[in-house]
């Protein structure tokens, strides 16, 4: 969860734990960007008060290294709330947890200083350090009294390409994650949707299109110890799947990453079927069920602009959009034994597939993506539409606001 300011006067601290209990979640990683900010102290109050009043939902510190890069700092604020009911604790000796995003270059000797003064289970994000990818086993011997394991940000996404069909891999992941083993430590994969920037001087896509359904296979096959969804509410990368609330974001970010016209609850149902898988232990996506013991779950998803946007005006498009391709993206889970379903896609008001489905994930990108509406059919055996997820925004090759948006709307199936 990256943690903004929380207006004091609302409750949308407890909404977004509420919202993430009823997915499934056990707990927000908080990503502490500006531990001295006095917004930030009471953001993160009063999720901790709220939290407290619950037995089912858990918070731990992600300190941000990006954003500060002195760790005693980050230390000074973890202090303060690491002894409160609701920090997360784990591991034999039932320490609190500490994660970060990036890290690696602050040292091993950092950490271990940070470790010993605070006796925390840590599992830090130690990318930067040269032999996290190249030579796992050597960053193991390196950092392996230091850390209780660690967590991968960049094996979460497609590279930045300049040419369509680049997928996500888990390759990197098992690499370290088999390292990780070897030293008896724990691994958190990541899970995420997509990434698009385009804000704060730079701007930049990686692909959206199957990469969340991609990687819930590659993490039930990995079986790591933890998965950590990037993320609950990160307008400024549009990975969001949940609120982001507008007081605290500047104009920039709305611009594209506003929570209420690009929406991502869609995902959640979906997000919701492999907690449940993940946590039972499933091998595959095709043990996947609907969560609740609900019918079906399932979304659609596009981008609001076709890939010819960037040629009809507008500054600051993204690196990477040429690996964007013009596709409609459904994702649907069906009970066991459910036989005789399809799904009918539809642009501009054109079939551009009917597919079977059967009991687990079904997923596809489909071309030919169309200006104009979009919609989603789920048809039982004799052809009844039984649920549909239709679009809110219709589709355009035009610039909005000055430049093309290649964020996702994401529409449940209902």
């Amino acid at each position: 969860m990256d943690v903004g300011g929380i207006d004091p006067n609302t409750d949308h601290g407890q909404q977004d734990i509420e919202q993430a209990a009823a997915v499934g979640f056990d707990a927000f990683a908080l990503n502490i960007g500006m531990p001295n900010a006095g917004w930030l102290v009471s953001a993160v109050s009063q999720l901790f008060d709220y939290a407290d009043t619950r037995d089912d939902f858990k918070l731990f510190f992600s300190f941000d290294f990006y954003q500060t890069g002195d760790i005693s700092t980050h230390a000074a604020l973890y202090t303060q709330f690491a002894d409160r009911p609701s920090y997360l604790r784990y591991g034999d000796a039932n320490l609190p947890v500490v994660s970060s995003y990036s890290g690696g270059n602050i040292g091993v000797d950092a950490w271990r200083n940070f470790k010993e003064a605070n006796n925390v289970y840590l599992i830090p994000n130690p990318e930067a350090d040269g032999n996290y990818y190249s030579q796992p086993a050597a960053f193991f011997q390196t950092w392996g009294d230091v850390v209780d394991g660690v967590f991968s940000w960049e094996t979460n996404w497609p590279d930045v390409a300049d040419t369509p069909g680049g997928n996500v891999s888990s390759i990197r992941d098992e690499a370290v994650k088999n390292a990780a083993d070897a030293a008896g430590k724990t691994y958190i994969m990541g899970l995420s949707p997509l990434q698009y920037k385009h804000c704060c001087g730079d701007s930049w896509y990686r692909s959206g299109e199957t990469t969340l359904l991609e990687r819930m296979n590659q993490i039930l096959q990995l079986s790591p110890e933890f998965t950590e969804v990037i993320t609950w509410n990160d307008a400024g990368e549009s990975h969001y799947i949940g609120p982001c609330w507008a007081e605290t974001l500047p104009e920039e970010i709305l611009q594209y990453g506003d929570s209420d016209a690009n929406p991502h609850t869609g995902w959640q149902p979906l997000i919701s079927s492999f907690i449940n898988a993940f946590k039972s232990g499933a091998s595959d996506t095709s043990s996947m069920v609907p969560s609740n013991r609900a019918s079906f779950a399932g979304a659609m998803w596009y981008r609001g602009v076709l890939k010819s946007c960037v040629n009809n005006g507008g500054d600051g498009t993204p690196r990477g959009n040429g690996a964007a391709r013009d596709t409609l993206v459904y994702a649907v889970v069906l009970p066991a034994g459910s036989q005789g379903f399809q799904v009918r896609v539809s642009s501009a008001g054109q079939v551009l597939m009917t597919q079977s489905v059967t009991s687990g994930l079904n997923y596809n990108s489909i071309e030919g993506l169309k200006t104009g509406s979009q919609l989603l059919e789920l048809l039982d055996g004799s052809g009844n539409v039984v649920a549909k997820a239709s679009s809110k925004v219709d589709v355009s090759d035009q610039p909005t606001n000055g430049f093309c948006n290649f964020n996702y709307y994401v529409a449940g199936l209902e």
